[in-house]
């Protein structure tokens, strides 16, 4: 009697471990399910979106490779042509300002290569770019000794440097972008320091010279054209699966494109407008609608029978005596 007991109550123990294991499980389970439908969601849509723009896009400009696999390759002579566009800007502004060789020679190293010095600064996931590679802070050098030395016939190129700027600006934006994307950033993130790495050279100049940064200033669209174009990247790459050096193609040619238009068609940034007295007068107007509304229901449903009377449907009130006698007076 005493083996069987002692059998029973194995059994009974085992069957309560056994149930609250399965309790445990099933709920971790679910909580994890719960848990893991965000990601779910947020991964069918990674899959999703970069199936569709295989199936679409030719398998020449699509990769299968992640983002973090290898960084866009920019011509030398592209990159080199870019730096020295921003560097001769920068040393014709210190020209303009009757600044000497040393702050000539500032505002070009400055301009020509302060973006990029910012994003190394900012990612510290790599060295300084503009530092390690003497063949860009030489060509800002000659940039400014161009500006100081011929100033005249530099300014007669404008149009020319115009071009070369809006390309600058493009590739600096494809730039930034992706070594943000490579070190692992958010998107949005990534979007900020590609933008800082287009417009932050001319930032840093016009501090030096004491005035308000010309991209934080009503014009042209140059640091909405860096955004746009820095999110162009982000989508073509992340999002479709597109190749680095055909959504650098892409995006140059967006900015160039974006900043000829601003120019030739007068577009500008927007301007702050003030929504205050349109946001407060909403619950007003909404309330005075409402009443007429509910005025013009009351009336339809309370008032059958003026509708009818006007309609002719309702037969006028029978005379009195008095206008009997009248009548038969008037008539006699």
């Amino acid at each position: 009697m005493d083996a069987v007991a002692i059998a029973a109550a194995a059994t009974q123990s085992m069957a309560a471990t056994s149930s609250v294991v399965a309790t445990a499980s099933a709920a971790a389970t679910g909580s994890a399910v719960a848990t893991g439908v965000p990601e779910q969601i947020a991964s069918m849509v990674a899959t999703v979106i970069p199936s569709i723009a295989a199936s679409v896009l030719p398998s020449a400009v699509t990769t299968t490779a992640p983002v973090t696999a290898s960084g866009v390759l920019v011509p030398p002579a592209l990159e080199v042509s870019s730096a020295f566009a921003g560097a001769l800007a920068g040393g014709l502004v210190g020209v303009r300002r009757q600044l000497d060789a040393v702050g000539v020679a500032t505002l070009a190293v400055a301009a020509g290569l302060g973006g990029g010095i910012i994003r190394d600064l900012l990612l510290q996931d790599y060295g300084i770019y503009a530092l390690e590679n003497p063949r860009l802070l030489v060509a800002a050098l000659i940039a400014a000794a161009v500006a100081f030395f011929f100033y005249a016939a530099a300014s007669r190129v404008r149009p020319v440097l115009f071009v070369v700027d809006a390309l600058a600006l493009g590739l600096f934006a494809c730039i930034g972008t992706d070594k943000a994307l490579l070190a692992g950033l958010f998107w949005l993130a990534a979007v900020l320091i590609g933008t800082i790495t287009s417009v932050g050279g001319g930032v840093i100049r016009d501090l030096l010279t004491d005035e308000v940064p010309q991209v934080l200033r009503p014009g042209g669209l140059y640091a909405t054209a860096a955004v746009v174009g820095a999110l162009t990247y982000v989508g073509l790459v992340s999002w479709l699966n597109v190749v680095k050096s055909v959504a650098t193609a892409v995006v140059v040619l967006l900015v160039v494109g974006l900043r000829v238009l601003s120019q030739r068609l007068g577009w500008q940034s927007p301007m702050p407008t003030d929504l205050t007295p349109l946001v407060a007068s909403a619950p007003g107007k909404a309330l005075r609608t409402g009443g007429k509304a509910v005025g013009r229901v009351s009336h339809l449903l309370g008032a059958p029978a003026a509708r009818h009377a006007e309609e002719g449907e309702v037969e006028p009130p029978p005379p009195c005596d008095e206008d009997v006698e009248r009548g038969e007076t008037g008539s006699s």
